[in-house]
């Protein structure tokens, strides 16, 4: 879980700098970007699904939907992000990123902390109890999260999964055709059951270096 790791660590970075202070903050008075929406029903289809999975020993399948939020926090939420944490100014998307990122590492840890009971520990005294002396100790004494449906948005996940498709597809045939992700495409074409909104399609031509899918 070397990405827990290193996304736990680009968080403290950044809220140290900005002496963040995420007890000062309500995340359900945030105005939550999609992005941040995304992450946090991805984070409560997680809990369900983990649950789920220990309360029938499944513990491989339980690390491998834990592996896949984790990259997908990292690898897509936060690097996509990543500008949201560069200002000097404490804007409120500033403070809507910070609470979603920590929401979702505490939660993670939470939910990680049985099979990962080390590093989740290391998690959660640092970005808990340092700042909040009423919570448990550890971890460990922590109850299992709860989920909360009202984050859940099937489809936003559905959608946000198809993007990463054709994110992924698209630079699968941009290798096979030897164009490197800096040289611009006039036009991508997709194959799908349903045009994405223009949100969608903004990601995808960002991340493809294209200037227009058509569906």
């Amino acid at each position: 879980m070397g990405t827990l790791w290193n996304t736990y660590a680009f968080y403290v970075l950044y809220a140290n700098i900005d002496k963040f202070d995420p007890t000062k903050y309500n995340l359900d008075d945030c105005k939550l970007t999609v992005m941040d929406k995304w992450l946090l029903s991805r984070l409560n289809t997680l809990i369900d699904t983990v649950d789920g999975y220990l309360d029938s020993y499944s513990i491989p399948e339980a690390a491998k939907a834990l592996q896949s939020f984790v990259d997908d926090m990292s690898n897509w939420y936060v690097r996509r992000g990543r500008s949201r944490y560069w200002g000097k100014e404490m804007t409120q998307d500033k403070i809507n990123a910070y609470m979603t990122l920590y929401t979702a590492l505490v939660t993670t840890a939470k939910t990680a902390a049985p099979m990962i009971p080390f590093m989740t520990e290391e998690i959660y005294r640092n970005l808990v109890c340092s700042i909040d002396k009423d919570a448990p100790e550890s971890v460990h004494l922590c109850a299992f999260p709860e989920v909360n449906e009202a984050w859940i948005d099937p489809e936003l996940e559905a959608d946000m999964d198809e993007v990463l498709s054709i994110v992924t597809l698209g630079r699968a045939c941009r290798n096979g055709s030897n164009r490197k992700n800096r040289q611009p495409l006039a036009k991508m074409f997709v194959k799908a059951d349903k045009a994405l909104s223009d949100f969608y399609v903004e990601i995808i031509e960002d991340e493809l270096n294209v200037k227009a899918v058509e569906f």
